[in-house]
């Protein structure tokens, strides 16, 4: 699949990069008996003889430019351009054959190309790596599948390494686990059933304990620039055995050693940087796979037991300092849980509110002309806080007064002739009119909205409403004083049977963050409320002394202490209290 992708990736490039001809990638074997990989395009024509650039250009690690002299005359000449790519385990070049129309001696010209084919050979080397570790992780998934579909750790562990010696192309593969201290070889490729007690078994199992030692993977014959390791048993096994090449890869699962695969291979070559890779790759699942296979044949008793020696082992072995700290810090913050003792405190979502709310109502249908105040501004008693339109009334009043006048003349008339009956009748006229007269003056000085003492405004705002309709009975403003206050305790339903009245507490207030107001129960409210989503109880309190600052409406936390309790008691509280409801309801 990969050859496809590069092929019409390199006849893509070809045929719309202008003067090249033909083109090859070629990538360079890591080991000497196998093949390189050639890609050439066009595909009829092999272009073999542009690997030897591409060979030149790998051995001196740079670009290469060679001039071709066609046959016959004329005015076309062709150059070759090789630019090798890659590194650590990955090797190859990207050659042209480029035709152009003079002489290939411009130094700008030919530096145009070089960068050019550079900046492609990044990308392929990014796309021959990304397949390189698509085919590991296809090993690895090979060797997966195979573990998995056997029942029992000998037959998973004998399907592995058989797998691996297929893939790999080894000539035995071994699998080992270490069990209570020490490696057991548990299977070995294309092999059902083998001695334990021979002399092969023990060498391959002294060579998986020291790759595991080490926990590093070890091969024989040892790179020579390869850090220092110790490789004896790895030596011996190579000597009596024959085998050409050996590599034991440990296996490991959530941080502990379970075993190691020990490959022996027929080439002195095999093990390059590629082959580890990939036995590295399937290496991490195949310890976790066959951990899995060993404990799930376990019965509940090896389960708990074995869980137990972990947990043990986590804070008795050598090396876990901080478990052990941590431990014995738990252990005392739990005796100190059941033998030490605090005060129980009810919290609960706490407001300030007026002891006295007076209400600043229209009394009489009209229209808001002035606002001279709002929600949270100070006034003192008989300030101005809005004004009603008044020219109604004005008309209203100038029309009482003309009647009042004309009436009283009509009487003073009725007096002259001495019409008795006219005279009474225009007298209870004129009281008429007077007392219209004096509704419209009562009326108009309630057009003037006053406070009614010192306080503050805690709701009413009109200067968005100028010209707005009021009815009668509206309420526009309400004023609470400064210096009467009462607090009101949002107490939950659960905590309620604890609060009584007489009982101290705290109040801290979002506005007063560093200062706790001392307060007293007075009264407990014996109706429930919705309180955001909450059903709760209103408790009354008031505070110990007064305190500047305090507004009308201001929230906090206020706390009430009940009783001397353990601490263990006043943190399950809660829990306990749950369970004994839920249990009552389940059983009844």
């Amino acid at each position: 699949m990969t050859d496809g992708i590069l092929q019409s990736w390199l006849a893509h490039f070809c045929q719309f990069t202008g003067g090249v001809r033909r083109g090859v990638v070629y990538v360079r074997p890591e080991r000497d008996d196998e093949q390189g990989t050639t890609v050439c395009w066009p595909p009829e024509n092999a272009g073999r003889d542009l690997v030897e650039p591409a060979q030149l250009a790998l051995a001196d690690d740079q670009a290469i430019v060679r001039q071709i002299t066609p046959r016959g005359a004329g005015p076309v000449s062709m150059s070759v351009v090789a630019v090798p790519f890659g590194g650590e385990g990955l090797h190859g070049a990207l050659v042209v054959e480029v035709a152009h129309a003079r002489r290939w001696d411009s130094e700008p010209s030919c530096k145009e190309v070089v960068d050019q084919l550079q900046s492609v050979a990044v990308w392929l080397e990014r796309f021959l790596r990304d397949a390189l570790g698509r085919t590991q992780l296809s090993l690895a998934l090979q060797v997966v599948a195979a573990g998995l579909e056997p029942e029992g750790l000998r037959d998973a562990a004998t399907a592995i390494a058989t797998e691996l010696a297929i893939s790999l192309h080894c000539e035995r593969v071994s699998v080992g686990v270490i069990e209570r201290g020490r490696m057991r070889v548990e299977a070995v490729s294309h092999s059902a059933d083998f001695d334990p007690r021979s002399q092969l078994i023990s060498d391959m199992s002294r060579a998986m304990e020291e790759a595991c030692d080490q926990e590093a993977v070890l091969t024989c014959p040892f790179p020579a620039d390869a850090p220092p390791r110790v490789d004896v048993a790895h030596q011996a096994l190579a000597r009596q055995q024959g085998a050409a090449a050996i590599c034991t890869v440990p296996l490991a699962s959530r941080g502990r050693m379970l075993g190691a695969l020990l490959l022996e291979h027929g080439s002195p070559d095999a093990w390059d940087a590629r082959a580890i890779s990939s036995c590295e790759s399937s290496a991490l699942l195949v310890g976790s796979l066959l951990e899995l296979q060993r404990t799930s044949g376990e019965g509940l008793p090896a389960h708990t037991a074995r869980a137990m020696r972990g947990k043990l082992r986590k804070f008795t072995g050598p090396g876990s300092a901080g478990r052990k700290v941590m431990a014995a810090v738990i252990g005392a913050l739990a005796i100190a849980l059941f033998t030490a003792t605090g005060t129980y405190r009810v919290r609960s979502d706490a407001t300030i509110e007026g002891r006295i709310q007076r209400a600043v109502v229209a009394g009489f249908e009209g229209y808001i002309a002035e606002a001279h105040a709002r929600a949270g501004d100070v006034v003192t008693s008989n300030q101005l806080l809005a004004r009603l339109d008044s020219r109604d009334l004005l008309l209203e009043k100038r029309q009482s007064t003309g009647r009042h006048a004309q009436l009283s003349r009509e009487h003073r008339e009725a007096l002259a002739t001495n019409d008795r009956s006219r005279v009474n009748v225009l007298r209870a006229q004129i009281e008429q009119a007077a007392a219209q007269l004096a509704l419209v003056d009562e009326q108009l000085a309630r057009t003037y909205l006053r406070a009614p003492y010192d306080g503050v405004v805690v709701k009413g705002d009109l200067s968005q409403s100028l010209g707005s309709p009021v009815s009668r009975g509206d309420v526009l403003f309400e004023i609470a004083p400064l210096d009467g206050y009462r607090i009101f305790l949002a107490v939950d339903e659960r905590d309620i049977a604890d609060i009584r009245p007489g009982q101290r507490g705290a109040l801290t207030l979002a506005a007063l963050p560093n200062q706790d107001l001392e307060l007293t129960v007075e009264r407990v409210v014996p109706i429930s409320v919705d309180h955001g989503g909450r059903n709760v109880f209103r408790v009354e309190g008031k505070l110990d002394a007064p305190v500047e600052g305090l507004r009308p409406g201001m929230e906090g936390v206020g706390k009430v202490g009940i009783d001397e309790r353990r601490w263990i008691e006043i943190w399950t509280r809660g829990l306990v209290h749950w369970l004994r409801l839920s249990t009552w309801a389940w059983w009844s």
